[in-house]
């Protein structure tokens, strides 16, 4: 459990050694300022400055947080003491002007544009005074140059840390699903329903950092049969009679003043809670209870983790509803066994396509099937669905988007919500495989939380299904919509992780990925393969006169421009800032170059508006180069970027080849 949570520890780390650096590099900046007022007069004040922060370093060095608070106030003491080397080494004729830069290391490390301009005006009156230069062209064309620098350093560390900050908050949903996922082996075994809501209310508790959490069973009849509680003890005279079951994911603050009102949300409330997350625990239109997370924190704290309590409560609701199966279901005893078998195994997957190939063979161990598929539907298109697998006559096919006709058996079970038992005769549609004529054919639906993620089916070329195995698939179905549900959650998570927010191209991790397995199939298969760096050379300009909003639309339309001109099998990504690659297999050097020349002429002649104003010529330049066996995906990177780096020098706006 402790090794689930090293990432934690890990940003924390790199976060102590982002301090130390910037540390060390003031220190370079104090000592290069020293060495140009080495031999002037008075230059005693600046060593001993310099000895100063070394001896600040010696003490703050481990104590991260007071590190970081001294790096930004020794901001101030930068501009005096490089003020002070400037003035004692010949004032407006000294060079030392120029480590005024370094403040832009800074500023990009911990400012923001508020701070960048506060900068600059310290940096012209710094300046100023230290050379008296007011009344000269030198003095005004040197603190405009470098207040450009600071302005920007503050804009592009700010849009960082933000950047920064996404991602790590991804990397943390996918580290909380991950541990989700263990904890779901860890209790797939477990018989006794208190002993598994008991440890789901502790990992719920524990995960998203709330000081109390409580959980209300209900009986069949929806009447409270037990209240768990983790973090604090409820008397036993308390009244549960009055509480109200949430009906949807709620979180309510202290303003609320008539939601604390029941006897268990008076007992919170008495112990300095002040924020109460609420998450009914329900299967289909049935409600098993629900879920209170309480903290001390203002209401953001839980409202930033909706995602894992709903995960949480999806595994809590799966578990009670099992449970409840299983009581039902206990005099067919070989069914239960066949239940428990398909609960462990939908429980386990997060990967879709392995999670219905082992749904697939679970339900294959009861009933006779022929064919089976899920059907997942698609958002806002309601005439299409996604053909997530289909296995026909002992082969799997492919996945496919395929036409929904509401008429059709599919199409009725998802829109009506009910499932569907035919026999023989039935001419309704055809399978990808065999194409032989059913016999038997259950539909089923696919419900989580009262919406139909899709259809489940299985058909038989042999025998009849009759209402048993209806009631069975459709006790499958339930459990299996939990298991979809997390797995396509848990899909929208990579693909976040992996994807950059701005072009929505790939990002660089996604592109490392891709470049391996390209160049591991064109060894295998013994197939060209070309790779293309693409970096704008019309950014900054477009930064410095429009403004960062107007860069970020360049580099928007440069990834629509790239994807209007590569081929479906081609994939485009943005590596970091104005840099974008692209993957080109089966493709050879000179086509390689043909479509960066291809790319580069689109974006030179397309217009691009920005507040009215046309932003003209865009140009960038593209580095070309050719896999050989033997080249890692390194070497082969490291050519592209050579030759995108022959194209700068050879005067932009051109295709080089490596």
């Amino acid at each position: 459990m402790d090794r689930l949570w090293r990432p934690v520890r890990v940003y924390s780390h790199n976060r102590g050694r982002f301090h130390h650096l910037v540390f060390v590099l003031r220190a370079l900046l104090w000592l290069t300022a020293a060495l140009f007022a080495w031999g002037h007069m008075d230059d005693g004040l600046v060593w001993v400055a310099v000895l100063c922060l070394a001896v600040l370093g010696a003490i703050f060095w481990q104590k991260l947080h007071i590190l970081e608070i001294t790096n930004q106030v020794l901001i101030v003491i930068d501009l005096i003491l490089i003020s002070v080397a400037i003035r004692i080494s010949g004032g407006l004729a000294s060079p030392v002007y120029i480590v005024y830069g370094g403040e832009a290391v800074f500023l990009t490390a911990y400012g923001t544009l508020r701070y960048s301009a506060a900068g600059v005006v310290a940096l012209i009156l710094a300046y100023g005074l230290a050379t008296d230069g007011w009344d000269t062209r030198t003095f005004w064309w040197r603190v405009t140059i470098l207040g450009l620098y600071l302005l920007a350093a503050g804009g592009l560390g700010y849009e960082y840390r933000r950047t920064r900050s996404r991602s790590r908050e991804n990397y943390l949903v996918l580290q909380q699903l991950s541990r989700l996922r263990t904890l779901q082996d860890s209790i797939v075994e477990e018989r006794d329903i208190d002993v598994v809501l008991t440890r789901l209310l502790a990992e719920a508790r524990e995960t998203t950092h709330a000081k109390i959490a409580y959980l209300v069973r209900l009986d069949d009849r929806g009447r409270i049969q037990r209240v768990v509680t983790n973090g604090i003890t409820l008397p036993e005279t308390l009244d549960y009679s009055q509480l109200q079951a949430p009906s949807a994911f709620q979180v309510l603050g202290d303003q609320d003043e008539g939601a604390w009102a029941d006897p268990v949300c008076q007992q919170l409330w008495q112990s300095g809670m002040r924020t109460l997350a609420l998450m009914p625990l329900r299967q289909e239109e049935i409600l098993y209870g629900w879920m209170g997370l309480a903290t001390d924190r203002s209401p953001s704290a839980l409202n930033s983790q909706e995602l894992i309590i709903r995960s949480l409560a999806d595994v809590m609701s799966t578990q009670m509803k099992f449970y409840a199966s299983q009581m039902v279901a206990a005099k067919r005893g070989q069914l239960l066994t066949i239940l428990e078998r398909v609960s462990r195994i939908v429980n386990r997957n997060l990967d879709m396509e392995q999670l219905l190939r082992s749904l697939r063979e679970a339900v294959a161990q009861v009933l006779e099937i022929d064919s089976f598929f899920v059907v997942l539907t698609l958002p806002d298109d309601s005439s299409h669905a996604f053909m997530q697998y289909l296995w026909d006559d002992g082969v799997e096919y492919p996945s496919e988007v395929i036409d929904l006709d509401p008429q059709g058996l599919t199409g009725r079970v998802i829109v009506s919500g009910e499932p569907l038992l035919l026999g023989e005769g039935v001419n309704e549609g055809k399978l990808t495989g065999s194409n032989k004529a059913p016999r038997g054919m259950i539909f089923v639906p696919l419900a989580h939380e009262g919406r139909v993620l899709g259809a489940m089916s299985v058909q038989s070329y042999r025998i009849e299904y009759d209402p048993e195995h209806v009631e069975f698939l459709s006790v499958i179905a339930a459990q299996a919509s939990v298991a979809i549900r997390n797995a396509q959650m848990y899909q929208q998570s990579q693909e976040i992780a992996l994807t950059d927010h701005l072009t929505e191209l790939g990002n660089s991790r996604r592109f490392d990925m891709a470049l391996q397995s390209t160049i591991e199939v064109a060894e295998e298969l013994q197939q060209p393969l070309a790779l293309l760096l693409i970096d704008s050379d019309s950014l900054k300009i477009i930064n410095d006169r429009f403004g960062h909003r107007a860069g970020d639309l360049h580099l928007q339309r440069l990834a629509e421009v790239i994807r209007d001109n590569i081929r479906e099998d081609d994939r485009a990504f943005r590596y970091a800032g104005d840099e974008f690659v692209v993957i080109l297999p089966k493709t050879d050097i000179v086509d390689a170059i043909h479509v960066g020349e291809r790319i580069r002429h689109e974006l030179e002649v397309r217009p691009c508006v920005w507040r009215e104003t046309f932003i003209l010529r865009s140009t960038i330049s593209v580095g070309a180069a050719a896999w050989r066996p033997g080249m890692t995906a390194d070497s082969l990177f490291q050519a592209a970027d050579r030759a995108m780096y022959e194209a700068k020098k050879a005067g932009k706006n051109r295709v080089a080849q490596a």
